[in-house]
Formats: C-alpha cells, sequence, structure tokens
C-alpha cells in the first residue's frame, strides 16, 4: 500500500495531522507513507520514523513524483497547489481535496471536514456555522474520513540531540533545573487579532503565578514578530520572568516548549507543539474553535468570560475580556 499525505501547512496543522500516522499504519499492514509539506514544515516530520519519505512543495516536485503510483492520496489542504497536485498524480483513490474543471472541490468521504472549510460547498458563511456547531476533534474528524479506529493515538514530535543539548545549556544557563517551569505564549500572530492575551493582561497574569507559586521559573516565548510585544510585556511586569527568545528555530523553540511543566498559551502553534510534547498545557480560545482541540486528558480550556468564542472573524465584534485567576488556578490545578 503506498500512501501520500499532501498537508502543506500551517506548521501546527501539519504537526497535529500526524496523529493519523500510526493509525495508517495498523490499518495498512506494510504501508509505505509519503508526505508532501512546504519547507517551513520540514522539521516537524524530518524524525518521524512513520513517514518514509518527505517532499517539499517546490518546482520540481511533480518530476521527483512522476514514476509514483499511489494506492492513496490524502489530501488534506484546501490551497490551489495542493489540490492542483492531488489531481495531477497517478492514484487509485483520492481523499480529500482537489482540482476539478479547474476549481476546488472535495470527494464525498471527506466532508465532515471540508463542508467547515474554505472550501465548502455550503459558502463561507454556512461553513462557519456548521464550524460554531462541531463537536469533534479535529483528530476523530480525520479518523472519521480515513475510517481509522481511534487508538488514542497522538500527534508526534521528536527532537532532535541538537535541540536537546540547546534546552539543556539554555536550563543551566537560567538555573531553571529541577524547578517547576512555567511557559508563557500569549501571542498568536496577525490572522486572528483576539487570538492574543493583551500585553497588561499576559503581564498580570505573570505577575499573580509569581507570586502564587514561589518555586517556578517563567519562561516567556514569542516568535520573530513578537519581540517588540515581548518587550512591552517585559516592561509592565513587576516580577521576573526568563526570556526564551524570539529568533529560534523551530526544533529550538519546540526544545524550549519541553522545559516547560504547564505551558499557558493561546491557539497557535506552541499550543500544538506543546500537545505533541505531551506537556500539561492550559490553552485560551477566543475567535477559533475549543472543539477541534484535542488535549489528551493533561490541559484545561479557557473561554472568554465575554466576546467571541468561534466566530473566526479576523477581529470579533466583541472583544473577548478575561478572568485571570482562571488561567492561574488551572495551571495550580494542572501542578497537583
Amino acid at each position: 500500500m503506498n500512501i501520500l499525505i499532501i498537508k502543506l501547512g500551517a506548521i501546527g496543522d501539519v504537526l497535529r495531522t500526524t496523529t493519523i500516522l500510526p493509525g495508517l499504519k495498523d490499518k495498512y499492514e506494510n504501508c509505505r507513507i509519503s508526505w508532501v509539506t512546504k519547507r517551513e514544515s520540514f522539521d516537524i516530520l524530518k524524525n518521524d520514523n512513520f513517514i518514509d519519505s518527505i517532499f517539499l512543495m517546490d518546482d520540481n516536485l511533480k518530476e521527483k513524483l512522476n514514476d509514483e503510483n499511489f494506492d492513496l492520496i490524502i489530501s488534506l489542504d484546501d490551497e490551489p497547489e495542493a489540490c492542483k497536485l492531488a489531481s495531477s498524480l497517478e492514484a487509485k483513490r483520492i481523499v480529500g481535496a482537489y482540482l476539478k474543471d479547474n476549481k476546488r472541490v472535495y470527494t464525498e468521504d471527506s466532508e465532515l471536514w471540508f463542508d467547515i472549510g474554505l472550501i465548502s460547498r455550503f459558502g463561507r458563511k454556512k461553513a462557519d456555522e456548521l464550524k460554531a456547531l462541531n463537536k469533534k476533534t479535529y483528530q476523530e474528524i480525520l479518523f472519521g474520513i480515513l475510517k481509522i479506529e481511534n487508538k488514542n493515538y497522538e500527534p508526534q514530535l521528536i527532537l532532535d540531540k541538537k535541540s536537546i543539548e540547546f534546552a539543556r545549556y539554555f536550563s543551566k544557563k537560567n538555573d531553571i533545573g529541577k524547578n517547576l517551569a512555567i511557559g508563557i505564549n500569549t501571542g498568536a500572530g496577525g490572522r486572528w487579532q483576539d487570538k492574543k492575551l493583551s500585553i497588561e493582561d499576559t503581564a498580570g497574569l505573570i505577575d499573580k503565578l509569581n507570586n502564587e507559586l514561589k518555586n517556578a521559573k517563567l519562561l516567556l516565548f514569542g516568535g520573530p514578530e513578537e519581540k517588540e510585544r515581548n518587550k512591552k510585556i517585559k516592561d509592565n511586569i513587576k516580577t521576573k520572568i526568563i526570556d526564551a527568545g524570539c529568533d529560534n528555530s523551530l526544533m529550538e523553540f519546540a526544545s524550549l516548549v519541553n522545559l516547560c511543566d504547564v505551558l499557558v498559551t493561546s491557539d497557535s502553534l506552541a499550543m500544538h507543539i506543546g500537545i505533541a510534547l505531551k506537556k500539561k498545557v492550559v490553552c485560551f480560545f477566543a475567535p477559533t474553535s475549543p472543539q477541534e482541540i484535542e488535549l489528551y486528558n493533561r490541559g484545561i480550556k479557557i473561554l472568554p468570560k465575554k466576546g467571541c468564542v468561534c466566530c473566526y472573524k479576523p477581529k470579533c465584534d466583541i472583544a473577548p475580556e478575561w478572568d485571570i485567576d482562571e488561567f492561574v488556578e488551572s495551571v495550580k490545578r494542572l501542578l497537583k
């Protein structure tokens, strides 16, 4: 059985999709699995022993795949280039999105996912309504589509020796050692403004955690676009925090998340990394779906006391309001 998975991005979505790999191996004994993704997601997949080959979405991809005959193509991306690729390859069966008459469509057996997405046959407005009504996790949806029995499969992220050594050095340098380590990741890129916790709320959260957990070390996470935001957070706090930096490579970032006993995070890449590394996670949601996220009984989801939930608007009609004490109590509960 020769299987090709097409899942290009975002990185967090690629990571959570790895959940299907052990299920596919169990269902199709001795199957060979290849994966097409974008370069930025390569490191997430490169150490996964369930994947036999990884192909990058580049100009020579079609040429590289020309000699391949796939029994099954699992096309989980609605991007035009992904759909075009799925339609251009030799395959006995396609599950997911592809091109038909130059239009992006999807197979009937994948409706559970694509009906609530950007290329929904119902249109964007109805798709968003269906997404808000959905109660299944992303993993449950994929298992249903692929007829995989759910045996508590989880996403995988395998850290390499270089990244582990990077984290070990960071821990020693910052005297983390055997102290409790709590990660703070309250930014979330720029697509959905209200995914983030405000600078003021983040600073308040840090101070409360420091005051109530005297033996804890707090780590502040962020990406390249959050340098100024994290600087303002540090300027606003009255207590201490360890700056994890905003210029780490993807695997360095993951290795630092791996130091944490609990990660407080938005619905973001950090959250998906924490879940894959089997961390305890406190995650908060406003415009995106909390139902889709599987925490494997290791986490707590927080919703705003006031504001939109699962509206998928770039800016919520009603800005979310948060109870910071709920964040603190959730961390303490996970530490018990």
